[in-house]
């Protein structure tokens, strides 16, 4: 009876949940995947149920939702593709034919492991559905695991941190991201998980006092200048936490060394003017102030970050702003998850052609590695790393690792150099191994019949006045862009 009460609760939740979050076609195609679901799952505690959940806490397109109900039973033999595209329609089944079962890589061999390496690239590369979707499974495997930390496990959580965590993090998906990495180290290390979880518990108790206090403090210093927005805390993960410790060296009061919020507005233009009010009303500290709205990360992270003095009486610790439209959030914290909810119907954002190159990119990257351990380094070489900025065809923003060279430039923007054609930076003809400086311009000369309009295969729509129609036809709405998106202003 007790069953049947909680298979009821979950269906009145996941049915609520459709009908507020998405429109009528879409709660129906997720309806009918339930429906499908639930007819040949074990229960709400399958892995079916749990990976819809998650996706929908993710803020997660329909389809995708409905691949990761109905992907466990396929993969069980419990639903074949022909009955799936009968009830579901072709994009589901077709989105789940190129979704291959989760399966760990194997590494009591070198040529093993390169192999599965290549064949999970290409898995992922093919949709950014599908890297979602194992990302998400992967996810629920680590925090669902029990028992002893034996060895299977410890590996998985290691090939967690050496290839998804990196994938995650170019895909933007912040908040899977930082649940993979506590899962991991929870793992690897379980004693030393809770000593730090213990020593962060009271430090961020103290913090969250004086949020409390800067959030209602902020969320009024908007309200009285007419921004409708909403602040929240920001916290770190233990991992991340660890992480940093490590590398630099610092303790954990360190690190812990600053109060963090959020202040999420609705367009591009009042997050310049919150910024402005927080410059206004606190004393800003100079050199920490990072505009990543006008030069976004390359994964596609937008946000404007400050960090102004304590507050007297409130804080001893500096308070670190960051300042993003609601769209922005959405991305930094959901990715890939939350951006087919976004996009327009029918337009391919900038955000779209640049994870698909880089993904196409990270392929060719591994055929060319001498090892699998090498081409691990690179990605996490390539994600991880500080970055020195340098500019492409058209102004294309990429980031890479310091001392990187031409030809890493090349990789990175996954840039074939047509033959005949030349390299310039800053308008110098430069060869392969030049290495490249903070704000350098990098260039595709000749090998094109026409040449204004070098690396056009590259870049689609490099060919196009980068300013028609920003300012709008006669008559129309001027448009603000954020992360290649479009918005109505």
């Amino acid at each position: 009876m007790r069953r049947d009460t909680l298979e009821l609760a979950c269906d009145s939740l996941f049915i609520e949940k459709f009908r507020q979050a998405y429109n009528a076609v879409d709660g129906d195609l997720l309806n009918r995947a339930y429906a499908f679901a639930k007819g040949k799952a074990r229960g709400p505690d399958s892995p079916s149920f749990q990976a819809a959940a998650l996706l929908l806490d993710q803020e997660a397109d329909a389809v995708t939702i409905a691949v990761a109900l109905i992907a466990p039973l396929h993969w069980q033999g419990l639903a074949d593709l022909e009955q799936i595209r009968q009830h579901l329609g072709r994009e589901v089944a077709g989105t789940l034919e190129g979704l291959s079962s989760p399966f760990p890589l194997r590494f009591d061999t070198r040529r093993y492991r390169r192999e599965d390496i290549g064949a999970l690239l290409a898995t992922m590369g093919s949709n950014p559905r599908t890297a979602l979707l194992l990302i998400t499974f992967r996810l629920l495997a680590l925090e669902d695991a029990a028992g002893p930390r034996n060895y299977d496990l410890r590996h998985l959580a290691q090939e967690t941190l050496d290839f998804y965590v990196p994938i995650a993090n170019r895909l933007s998906l912040g908040e899977v991201r930082r649940r993979l990495e506590d899962a991991c180290f929870h793992i690897l290390d379980p004693a030393g998980y809770e000593h730090l979880r213990k020593k962060v518990a009271p430090i961020q108790a103290e913090d969250d006092k004086c949020l409390a206090i800067l959030l209602a403090g902020v969320q009024r210093l908007l309200n009285n200048n007419g921004i409708q927005g909403r602040v929240q805390g920001r916290t770190k993960s233990l991992h991340a936490i660890r992480r940093k410790m490590n590398r630099t060296g610092k303790t954990l009061e360190e690190i812990m060394d600053r109060v963090g919020l959020r202040v999420i507005v609705p367009s591009v233009p009042q997050c310049y003017a919150v910024l402005g009010l927080l410059h206004t009303h606190f004393k800003p500290i100079p050199g920490t102030f990072d505009d990543y709205i006008g030069l976004p990360k390359d994964n596609g992270y937008q946000s404007l970050h400050t960090c102004v003095y304590p507050v007297r009486g409130i804080s001893h610790k500096p308070i670190e702003f960051q300042v993003r439209t609601e769209l922005m959030h959405a991305e930094a914290e959901h990715g890939t998850a939350a951006h087919w909810r976004y996009k327009r119907e029918n337009a391919t954002g900038v955000a779209d052609v640049n994870q698909a190159q880089w993904m196409a990119g990270l392929v060719r990257q591994h055929e060319q590695a001498e090892s699998a351990e090498a081409f691990i380094e690179l990605l996490h070489r390539q994600v991880f790393q500080d970055h020195l900025v340098v500019f492409g065809n058209r102004g294309r923003i990429i980031r890479l690792a310091e001392k990187a060279t031409v030809q890493d430039y090349l990789n990175t923007a996954n840039v074939q150099v047509p033959w005949g054609a030349s390299v310039k930076v800053n308008g110098e003809t430069a060869t392969m191994d030049r290495p490249l400086k903070d704000g350098d311009s990098i260039e595709i000369m000749g090998g094109d019949d026409s040449p204004g309009c070098q690396g056009a295969a590259d870049f689609p729509g490099a060919c196009q006045d980068p300013f028609d129609g920003f300012f709008g036809s006669p008559g129309s709405p001027a448009r603000t862009f954020t992360q290649g998106h479009s918005q109505e202003s």
